[in-house]
């Protein structure tokens, strides 16, 4: 037999000894660069291939040819084969520590490796399971306690590995930190931005987006926040950017940028549940957002008439009489009330200090008009009481003077907004509307 025809044959037989059985292989598999048998896993009969490759002994199919090339410079040489040793010789018995992100095209999932127990965090929903984890050689087996799963890893250096799991999902591990993660202190959210730079920022869990609305551009990026500071990962040429974060109250946070750039981010996270808006877990209805007309609690909700008991014997003790004059209204009322203010003063003035109806506070259950609704009330001691005092039983005043054109109505010193004692000491203390402190806007749309 010829010297060439010997080559060939042993290059075929070798082919076939490292080609993967059908009971090795992990069930469809998507390619891994430096998995050249296709056998789901980076291992030693892999550097064998390329070896013989380099050596002229064997062939490469173009997709082969693709997964060897290690450093990602367009070339399969000697440099990608010292790079697949170093993965090879990685890979066995090594367990990693800290917390890492395996991501996929889809989603991603923040793995806390602690020894032989850990747990892993879905990045969208915050759950959290418990795992024990064992190694045999590049063989990872996850046990949950009540089931267990299988993975093959392939270390891409001390930072990252790929993992193939055994129905064949392949996620990417990157190392993010060498403690745990704490997933409740993330920016999961929206977020809008003011200051000396002005961004919208979209976060889910580590990973987001931001659009700059100077110059109507997006960028991704990876973060990660170390109590307060903040590193910012927006790809191989932009680099890294720090921001030290100062928390400002439940809604906002400063960020001060090395460059001497800075911004107040908002809160910003908006949501419809059977037809009600919820503005950061907030209960809103104003010009912008309208409640639907069969929200009808009924009367002032308990916890706001327990409030109002608790201020109205305050305010006693400091001899003043304090009673509603109008609570809870249902869409029906308001919109017979709001009519009859139409007809009598015309629709453009009647906007101006009666809601249309389903944009009514007082069909919420959580608004109410004290004493007197009208201006007369404006001076009187019970109106400077309230103004100074509301706020420590959980009221805000929620049309307050100067700020038309923000809330939609004129001043009303009469009508107070139950949030709670701790968000009502923050809105007042911002000297914001709620409008101003959540980020949203009252105009009617039609």
């Amino acid at each position: 037999m010829g010297k060439k025809l010997m080559k060939r044959a042993a290059a075929v037989l070798l082919s076939a000894a490292l080609l993967p059985s059908a009971a090795t292989a992990y069930a469809d598999a998507p390619a891994m660069t430096g998995d050249l048998n296709g056998d789901g896993s980076v291992n030693i009969s892999d550097a064998v291939l390329l070896g013989s490759y380099l050596h002229g002994r064997m062939q490469f199919t173009r997709e082969q040819f693709a997964l060897s090339d290690i450093n990602s410079d367009g070339s399969a040489d000697s440099l990608d084969l010292a790079a697949l040793r170093f993965i090879v010789a990685a890979n066995s018995g090594r367990l990693p520590h800290g917390t890492w992100i395996a991501s996929d095209d889809v989603s991603a999932r923040y793995f806390w490796f602690d020894g032989e127990k850990g747990t892993v965090t879905d990045e969208e929903t915050g759950a959290k399971k418990s795992f024990r984890i064992s190694v045999d050689g590049d063989c990872f087996t996850f046990d949950y306690g009540d089931a267990s799963e299988e993975a093959r890893v392939s270390w891409l250096g001390s930072k990252a590995f790929n993992i193939t799991w055994s129905d064949g999902r392949l996620e990417t591990m990157r190392c993010y930190s060498d403690g745990p993660l704490n997933y409740d202190d993330l920016l999961t959210g929206q977020w809008i931005g003011s200051g000396t730079v002005n961004r919208v920022y979209d976060i889910k869990g580590v990973n987001g987006s931001y659009l700059d609305t100077g110059t109507n551009k997006g960028t991704s990026f990876r973060y990660e926040k170390d109590g307060n500071d903040l590193y910012f990962h927006t790809g191989r040429n932009a680099g890294t950017a720090h921001a030290v974060i100062t928390p400002v109250d439940s809604v906002h946070i400063d960020l001060a940028w090395d460059d001497g750039t800075s911004e107040r981010l908002t809160k910003h996270n908006v949501e419809q549940i059977n037809g009600i808006t919820y503005v950061n877990g907030i209960l809103i209805a104003n010009k912008t957002y309208d409640l639907p007309s069969t929200y009808n609690p009924g009367a002032i909700l308990p916890e706001a008439q327990a409030a109002f008991n608790e201020m109205k014997a305050a305010a006693a003790r400091d001899g003043l009489n304090l009673w509603i004059c109008s609570g809870f209204r249902s869409y029906s009322y308001q919109r017979d009330l709001y009519n009859s203010y139409v007809n009598r003063d015309g629709k453009a003035k009647a906007d101006t200090f009666s809601a249309r109806p389903g944009h009514s506070e007082h069909q919420t259950g959580l608004a109410m008009d004290i004493n007197m609704a009208g201006d007369v009330f404006n001076n009187t001691r019970e109106a400077k009481w309230i103004a100074a005092h509301c706020a420590e039983y959980g009221f805000i005043l929620r049309y307050p003077q100067g700020k038309q054109d923000i809330t939609g109505y004129k001043y009303e010193s009469w009508h107070v907004r139950y949030l709670g004692k701790p968000l009502a000491a923050e809105v007042t203390d911002s000297g914001l509307t709620l409008e101003e402190f959540l980020c949203i806007d009252s105009v009617y749309k039609y």
